[in-house]
């Protein structure tokens, strides 16, 4: 059983995660906007056995900064050990899970963390603003702000990172990049049973959390930046990757299905068609595969247009 405690009590420290893996160039340009904060306790960059200069460039900030802190894997063990990692050596009270492709908003972190303490929740995250080949911040948020997006698709199990709501709102999903209590940690941490591109690691933390009794809130207030993933690198061949990303999509929400199949059956019945994690799958996998479809589309567009000015 959890006792209520009084979180307003006094100001928090907060440790930062990013798990990294050959995206030095990126990394470079996301990483000065977690130094914004003085309540940025640690900034933890895990180099998940990158081949690049990931970790030169993490050492040359820390050199001018002493709150990043270089944790190295020995090899590529991949993103969720690498998270579980940084956990276990985080210092601060409160810890942000983020991602070496984001960058946060000038006081979204301050924001964040005053509506948590408002909210009483346990975990907390904003909006997560999609960046397309070429477009700048503010371009990228006003054709986010264009459409309403409900909190969360609860047929489908996503969470809409656009998302506008008038005031915090629980949630059973949000975003990947949250702001957590040490002490939901002490309880949950990322399964390890989600290979290949972790695909649902952070909705098995959240309905993990969800189940042990934790509050998770949404917070439209406050914003993060996720840069265009052609700028980070993904390979030559984005068929092949897209073919290989779908496979790992099916089977890690397959996993994901089934060992929430209880607590969903009981909460969130429309999740389940039929009940059956495999049909249910089956259709998110098409929807998927539509979306990744639209996207490459855009992309080879988007790319010929910048290539190419005249057209």
């Amino acid at each position: 059983m959890r006792f209520p405690v009084d979180h307003n009590s006094r100001l928090q420290t907060v440790t930062v995660i990013i798990p990294t893996y050959n995206r030095a160039g990126m990394l470079a340009k996301v990483l000065p906007s977690y130094l914004q904060f003085p309540l940025m306790q640690e900034v933890l960059v895990i180099d998940d056995g990158s081949t690049d200069d990931t970790s030169e460039i993490v050492r040359e900030f820390a050199s001018s900064d002493s709150r990043i802190r270089l944790i190295q894997q020995p090899r590529n063990l991949g993103r969720i050990l690498a998270r579980n990692t940084g956990i276990e050596q985080a210092t601060g009270e409160l810890l942000l899970m983020s991602e070496d492709d984001l960058a946060l908003a000038p006081g979204s972190l301050d924001v964040l963390l005053a509506h948590m303490r408002a909210s009483n929740a346990d975990i907390i995250a904003g909006r997560r603003i999609w960046m397309r080949i070429g477009e700048t911040e503010e371009a990228a948020l006003a054709r986010a702000n264009g459409r309403r997006w409900s909190v969360v698709n609860r047929r489908l199990l996503e969470h809409h990172s656009h998302a506008i709501v008038e005031t915090d709102v629980p949630a059973p999903l949000v975003d990947a990049t949250m702001l957590v209590r040490r002490e939901v940690l002490e309880k949950v941490r990322y399964a390890d049973c989600y290979p290949g591109n972790a695909w649902r690691e952070e909705s098995d933390f959240q309905l993990t959390a969800l189940e042990n009794g934790y509050k998770i809130v949404f917070c439209p207030h406050t914003l993060f930046f996720h840069y265009d993933r052609s700028m980070a690198g993904r390979g030559r061949n984005r068929f092949k990757a897209d073919l290989v990303y779908l496979y790992w999509m099916y089977r890690n929400n397959l996993t994901f299905l089934r060992r929430h199949q209880g607590y969903l059956s009981q909460h969130i019945p429309e999740s389940l068609i039929l009940n059956n994690p495999h049909i249910t799958n089956l259709i998110y996998i098409v929807y998927r595969a539509a979306l990744l479809a639209q996207t490459e589309i855009r992309r080879a567009w988007l790319t010929h247009k910048h290539r190419d000015p005249s057209s």
